[in-house]
């Protein structure tokens, strides 16, 4: 594992991207929904992750779908990425027609010892500004594990997601819906497009459910919820305790505390998948 010099190196290097604020992004994604919107004036929450993509040369990409680790990223030699969660600051809502741009940098890099084995975690800062204020910050948290047949055995305990809650919206996963968020994000990773690489490579059962698109889920929820009051979304962070499979009805689910909800992601087996909770202005 590394835990040497030239890995922490990177901690606070950054990088920075310019991009356009269109609504054909909004458009296009709005399809996967079923949303039948023709007019956009600001990005939904969530949906920011449409705009800043990063575009690699096809010669860059790696075995499993993603940049090769140079330049930016790290080189962490560990080789099965996933996304882990992370925590998103909306202080303003992005609006159409704006030039905006987003500075990521390296907070944190972490050699640890899990259940299966060699981890890495890394946290990425990105903040989304115009000339004048951030108008997002987010922290992204993501792990490296040990390839499967490197891995040790793990007994998985999933969790039942609970039973009440105040709120609900239902979706339907399948390989098209997982196509076009992985097109409309740039996203080229095997695990939600490949299944021989996803099943043999990887370890899982099927392709999996893009961690960033259940999150969308449930801020999708949010904003139903909010839509018809003067309430605004703060802050929403999230975690993701197991992955979930493409097929069936999965729920978006949350329940009222005394700062806004908790929300969780309920699989088609019942089980608590992405868990999160949402700060909500009073």
């Amino acid at each position: 594992m590394e835990n040497n010099a030239d890995i922490m190196s990177w901690i606070g290097k950054s990088i920075e991207k310019d991009d356009y604020i269109s609504d054909f992004p909004l458009k296009a994604m709005a399809a996967v929904f079923d949303y039948n919107v023709k007019i956009f004036e600001k990005v939904p929450s969530g949906w920011h992750w449409l705009y800043f993509l990063n575009l690699p040369l096809q010669k860059n990409l790696g075995l499993d779908g993603h940049e090769k680790r140079t330049g930016f990223m790290p080189p962490i030699q560990l080789p099965i990425r996933m996304y882990a969660g992370g925590e998103i600051i909306f202080h303003k809502p992005l609006s159409i027609g704006q030039k905006l741009r987003k500075k990521s940098s390296i907070v944190s890099i972490d050699n640890k010892i899990g259940a299966t084995g060699n981890l890495t975690f890394l946290k990425i800062n990105h903040e989304i500004f115009n000339e004048k204020e951030i108008l997002i910050n987010e922290f992204q948290n993501l792990v490296y594990r040990e390839d499967k047949k490197n891995q040790k055995k793990k007994k998985v305990f999933a969790m039942k997601a609970p039973d009440k809650y105040d709120y609900e919206k239902q979706w339907n996963t399948s390989s098209e819906m997982l196509f076009r968020y992985s097109a409309l994000t740039h996203n080229t990773h095997k695990i939600h497009y490949d299944f021989p690489y996803a099943t043999k490579k990887e370890g899982y059962p099927n392709i999996v459910v893009h961690g960033p698109l259940m999150a969308t889920f449930l801020l999708d929820l949010i904003d139903n919820i909010l839509k018809d009051n003067n309430k605004k979304l703060i802050k929403f962070t999230f975690k993701l305790e197991s992955p979930v499979f493409v097929g069936g009805t999965i729920s978006a689910q949350a329940v009222k505390t005394s700062k806004g909800l908790d929300l969780w992601i309920k699989d088609q087996n019942g089980y608590q998948s992405l868990s999160a909770e949402a700060e909500i202005s009073s």
